[in-house]
């Protein structure tokens, strides 16, 4: 498996340092080029890079960014000639702001977003907020007899035993997500009891979320721990699905973007940024059901089925990933 990996990272960075590949081609010469990678869905990736080189005459040369660890990524982004990276999570755009990856950069339509979900030195701009939530086949519920479940507390169920699955906490996104909010919320004491509780379910761990999600599709698994707006969409697809946030602790999940210090074209990634921000890109967005945080007020987010969130201290939650991933994995 790590050499598969190692395959596909030195590929994306061989793809993202030859100029022109994968390239969105323009009629317009001359406008400029911008190199831009992305850890948002491939689709929703595709949708925004081709109407900015559409709009702007500015070829786009764009790979979707592979899943591995946060090491992995930021030595990735590191020595790769990126322009613009777009689609991470709070804590990883704050790593590699400590490394001093990133060129702060603030969008003008950045102004509407809550100052408590940005950066303060403005290295990195927050695009998108998501929450936790259980996937459930609602099928394989009947068959266990219960209801499907809205809460952490709930998936330790002997019922469930063998029957949970989600993307490995490595990757971030929702699995880490439930490490640091529960460890928050609770205290140490009480969410490494919780995390001890959850490894006697004998848990799946699959390497993304697509495929834990997928899993709960075919019926192979009866419930998934996935972004809100991943089981909401699978929901709508299908209708022996059930999607639900978790109501005893939720977390607000940040996607962001960046300017990388080492790219080539500082103006084209500029704009590129400025697009993120215009109607047309939090359109797109919103067709793809995430939830722009330029478009409303705070206080018109959080819904009242949301549990509790967390006030996240992203130099903790970045700092200790590993070690609070070993402890929760090992917890007794």
């Amino acid at each position: 498996m790590m050499k598969i990996i190692i395959k596909c990272v030195c590929l994306v960075l061989a793809l993202l340092c030859l100029a022109g590949c994968n390239g969105q081609k323009s009629n317009s010469a001359g406008a400029g080029i911008v190199r831009i990678c992305s850890s948002m869905n491939r689709n929703l990736s595709d949708a925004l890079v081709n109407d900015f080189a559409n709009k702007t005459g500015i070829v786009v040369e764009f790979d979707p960014l592979v899943a591995t660890s946060l090491q992995q990524r930021l030595e990735l982004l590191g020595n790769s000639k990126v322009d613009v990276w777009m689609g991470g999570a709070a804590e990883e755009y704050y790593m590699a702001a400590e490394r001093n990856m990133l060129v702060p950069y603030l969008p003008k339509g950045a102004s509407n977003i809550p100052p408590q979900y940005m950066d303060r030195d403005g290295r990195w701009v927050p695009l998108t907020i998501d929450y936790m939530a259980l996937l459930s086949n609602k099928n394989n519920m009947r068959k266990l007899g219960i209801e499907p479940p809205s809460t952490w507390n709930e998936l330790l169920q002997p019922v469930l035993h063998n029957e949970i699955v989600m993307a490995e906490p490595e990757t971030s996104g929702s699995p880490y997500g439930m490490i640091t909010s529960l460890w928050q919320l609770r205290g140490q004491d009480e969410a490494l009891k919780f995390a001890g509780g959850l490894r006697t379910q004998q848990i799946l761990y699959l390497p993304t979320e697509a495929k834990a999600g997928y899993e709960v599709y075919l019926g192979r698994k009866s419930v998934a721990v996935l972004s809100l707006h991943h089981a909401l969409a699978l929901e709508k697809e299908h209708r022996f699905l059930y999607a639900s946030p978790f109501r005893d602790g939720n977390k607000n999940m940040i996607t962001a973007a960046a300017i990388l210090k080492n790219g080539e074209n500082r103006k084209p990634a500029e704009r590129f940024m400025e697009y993120l921000f215009s109607k047309e890109a939090l359109q797109i967005m919103r067709e793809y059901r995430m939830d722009p945080l330029a478009d409303a007020p705070d206080g018109k987010r959080k819904s009242s089925v949301i549990g509790p969130i967390p006030n996240d201290d992203l130099g903790w939650m970045a700092g200790k990933k590993q070690e609070l991933i070993k402890q929760w994995l090992n917890a007794k």
